[in-house]
This record gives structure tokens, sequence and C-alpha cells, in this order.
């Protein structure tokens, strides 16, 4: 792998850490957020019961910052991928990326913030379905495996949390927490391939 492509491999790494990072410490300076009764988006939103300033600059801040920095990845994803429905998962990447980001610059009650979120997550599913596909067409079934096993992780966490009632209701952010890391689990499974493929 070129140097430019090991760049944009660790930039998708270091954007899970960092939005991640944000993320826990936003959680652990909320002491009223609480996993049974708050959504995450509750820690950037102004005004907002759970949060407090530090943890609107943590969270909002750090989708923002995860998110740029992440975009770079998108390349990995098209370069380096044998199939072409595997290098199409860079454009749903993108929009996820973009998405996330538009969570942090949209806080919650702001019209943009519902289709900032939605665009986060149903783009990281179809980014992993697509390179899931992509990767199983190109023989590499070992990959192709662990993707789909994150995508349903993934799906089934949404299907079992709608599956309790209204999706916005307190203890949203369970199912937001369990689809952030199994997108940024994604993010790096398919990093360390890259990274480890032969030139």
């Amino acid at each position: 792998m070129e140097s430019t492509e090991r760049y944009c491999a660790a930039a998708g790494v270091v954007s899970v850490a960092l939005t991640l990072a944000a993320i826990a410490g936003a959680v652990v300076a909320a002491p009223s957020f609480t996993l049974a009764d708050n959504a995450l988006s509750d820690l950037g939103q102004p005004g907002n019961a759970a949060a407090t300033p530090v943890t609107t600059l943590l969270f909002d801040g750090g989708l923002i910052a995860g998110g740029v920095v992440g975009l770079p990845f998108a390349a990995v994803l098209w370069r380096g991928e044998r199939h072409w429905l595997a290098r199409s998962a860079a454009v749903p990447f993108v929009g996820a990326l973009l998405g996330m980001a538009g969570v942090g610059l949209f806080p919650a009650g702001q019209p943009l913030h519902v289709p900032a979120a939605l665009t986060l997550y149903l783009g990281s599913m179809v980014a992993m379905g697509l390179d899931g596909l992509g990767t199983a067409r190109s023989d590499l079934s070992r990959r192709a495996a662990g993707t789909f096993g994150l995508l349903a992780l993934h799906v089934g966490g949404w299907w079992w949390w709608a599956r309790g009632g209204p999706v916005l209701r307190p203890g949203l952010a369970i199912p937001e927490l369990l689809g952030a890391g199994v997108f940024g689990a994604w993010v790096v499974w398919t990093a360390r391939w890259q990274t480890e493929a032969p030139p």
C-alpha cells in the first residue's frame, strides 16, 4: 500500500477514535445523563437537562471533527477494492460522515438534526452492505463474513429497538451507541485489511 493510502486508512481509524472518545468524554461530563433515559444527542443540545457547556463542546465538536477527519478513508474504499460494489461503498460512506458532522452542526431540536442522523445511520448500513457484497464477490470470504456480521449487529440493534415502541423514546442512546460502535469497528476492520493487503 502506498504512503498516501496508508494515510487515508489511518484517517479512518483516527476518526473513529476521536469520535468515540468525544462521546465518552461527554457522557462522563454529564452527571444527569443515563442510557436508560436519554438520546446521545441530548449531550449536544444547549438547554437540555443532560447537557452542559462542556458536553455540547465535546459531543458536537467531536462529531464535526470526526466527520471531517474521516473523509479521506473514502479513498481507501474507492481505490483499494477489487469489485465495483465494494468501491461504490465510498459514496454512502461519505454521506454517513457528512451526516455525522451534520448531527454536530445541527444539535437536537433543529430542523436538520433528524435528517442528518438518518443519513449517518442509513449511510453507514448501505456502505457496509455494499462492501460486504463486493468483498464476497472478490473471494475475500473472511473479510466479507466479518463485515456482514457487523452489519447484522447494526441492523439488528435498530430492529430490536423499533420493536419496543416509538423510535424516539427514552433510552435512544442504547441503539445509537451500538450503531456508532459497529460502524467504527467496520472502519477499523476495513483499514486493517487494506493496510495488510499485498501490494
